[in-house]
């Protein structure tokens, strides 16, 4: 199997440059107004793209139509990517939920919650009264 020579990375990225422009700003569908592109991969024959999407969203119903608005406008994407990038073949595309920043966030809320607010107030309690105690000892001298 033939080397790339980064080929297919500078193609990714170009894709995803452009693709996250086209979902941004030019897809009128207002079921795709909270999604945006966070990754573009790739077959080593420059085929097929897989374009990993995120929505800023917790709902499924909503994650659930963006994506169906995604599927709908993929031919205008396509259609769009072919005409700013001047390749031999433009690959097809494929919008895939891509859940690594909800769940980032169900982490960090998860971690958050770890931190027991009440151990932290008793041990400022404690603090407070080691601060007090010396001075105490040091008035009776």
């Amino acid at each position: 199997m033939p080397k790339s020579y980064g080929r297919n990375e500078r193609v990714a990225a170009s894709l995803r440059r452009e693709a996250a422009h086209i979902v941004q700003f030019e897809i009128k569908d207002p079921r795709v107004t909270r999604a945006t592109v966070t990754e573009v991969s790739l077959s080593p024959d420059l085929r097929n793209a897989r374009i990993y999407v995120s929505v800023l969203s917790d709902d499924k119903e909503v994650i659930k139509s963006a994506m169906e608005g995604l599927k709908s406008a993929a031919g205008f994407v396509r259609s769009t990517l072919a005409g700013r990038l001047k390749l031999r073949y433009m690959p097809s595309v494929e919008f895939v939920f891509d859940s690594l920043l909800s769940e980032s966030m169900r982490l960090d809320a998860l971690i958050k919650s770890g931190l027991n607010p009440e151990r932290d107030s008793a041990a400022e309690n404690e603090d407070a009264a080691e601060e007090t105690a010396p001075q105490d000892a040091s008035s009776r001298d």
